[in-house]
């Protein structure tokens, strides 16, 4: 499930249907959509995997009632539109889908929420629910064209969105040079067990790499075998990447203070106690977004060169950072892969049962604090 927040208000259907990708991050497929409304107002998105087959209508309702608590999460919102994304075929009688959208809709109604439209988007045409004019709805459905040609559409396109065709599950054919290199002084430090003196180097090495701008530091480290594997060794310490996304979206001196005082004591600490709450979601204060995006850069760039745990573990830190931006779909989409590479990796495993929960941060269900950079915000 995602969640994007934005203050888009858009009156037509192929507007508001056009701007679904770029809040998303990707194009769906075979989901169904929710947009979150106050008023006119488009504050956010939910996605679901459609069913794969007829749930039946106990389950569809139960279902249903899922949908509506996590929009009582967003307490200002007032109603929502439906779009389902799906190919398959319909019928001369209804669209594909028609119980399933009734249930939903008849749900979120006795719940309060006003439901102005549902849309099915196929391949090539899109389809109203609601609607039965066929002066403006016809059976053949409408195309798709209109759609990309809104004006909505074209304005996020200047804007510089650009939706993926598909989730992003952290495999690609990018390379990086001098790679065995790397993985050498990666060997070499994790052979040296320096103890936690090292480990505290480590952290820091990765919050000074934090304070500078990712791409330029990626060309360095291209060039630079000793400093790729230097970032990488230590990324098989769990407190390292465990405070990583806290080191970057709270502050790295806190991150250094919460590590110092597990490695000295060995037991809880105040600011392991308000790492663990930023982990999980349950601060109310927004993350510091450019940190954390600079981190996602840095490690996405760095995913060609690792291997093994490193990589697990770069993954598992892009799969929290998707879902602090409300992206839950693109976090289990890189916990998925990290599961398949390595089904122990136990900080994956508890990742995937998390996010099973449905439960998204804080932050992300108020407009003022989450991240609103799918939609060109700072």
């Amino acid at each position: 499930m995602d969640s994007t927040q934005g203050q888009l208000s858009v009156t037509d259907a192929e507007g508001v249907i056009s701007l679904v990708p770029h809040m998303l991050g990707f194009h769906p497929r075979e989901s169904l959509v929710v947009l979150i409304m106050q008023d006119k107002a488009l504050e956010a998105t939910l996605r679901i995997d459609l069913p794969q087959s007829d749930l039946g209508l106990p389950a569809t309702r139960r279902l249903a009632r899922q949908l509506v608590d996590y929009l009582r999460a967003a307490p200002e919102a007032d109603g929502a539109c439906l779009v389902v994304y799906s190919e398959r075929v319909r019928t001369p009688d209804e669209l594909p889908l028609q119980e399933f959208v009734d249930v939903v809709t008849t749900q979120f109604q006795r719940c309060g929420y006003r439901i102005p439209d549902a849309w099915l988007v196929g391949c090539q045409r899109w389809w109203s629910y609601f609607c039965t004019d066929l002066s403006c709805c016809p059976v053949e459905g409408r195309p798709l064209e209109a759609v990309y040609l809104s004006d909505a559409h074209l304005r996020m396109v200047v804007e510089g969105s650009s939706p993926l065709a598909e989730l992003w599950d952290g495999t690609d054919d990018r390379t990086w040079p001098g790679v065995n290199a790397v993985r050498e002084v990666v060997g070499a430090q994790r052979g040296a067990g320096d103890g936690w003196k090292e480990t505290i180097r480590g952290l820091e090495r990765w919050c000074s790499a934090l304070d500078q701008d990712p791409d330029e530091l990626l060309e360095r480290l291209r060039a630079n075998p000793a400093d790729a594997g230097a970032l990488l060794a230590v990324l098989a310490e769990n407190l390292v990447r465990d405070a990583l996304p806290f080191a970057a979206g709270a502050s790295s001196a806190e991150a250094r203070r919460a590590l110092v005082g597990q490695l000295r004591e060995g037991g809880s600490t105040g600011q392991l106690n308000e790492l663990g709450e930023f982990m999980l979601g349950h601060a109310d204060r927004a993350p510091h977004w450019d940190a954390l995006e600079r981190l996602w850069i840095l490690g996405r760039g760095l995913l060609p060169a690792a291997r093994g745990i490193d990589r697990c573990a770069l993954l598992c830190i892009l799969g929290w950072i998707e879902w602090a931006k409300g992206h839950s779909s693109g976090a289990h989409a890189l916990i998925s892969t990290c599961r398949l590479e390595d089904p122990q990796y136990r900080l994956a495993v508890l990742l995937d049962a998390f996010l099973a929960r449905g439960r998204l941060p804080r932050w992300a269900t108020n407009r003022e604090t989450a991240w609103r950079g799918g939609l060109g915000a700072g």
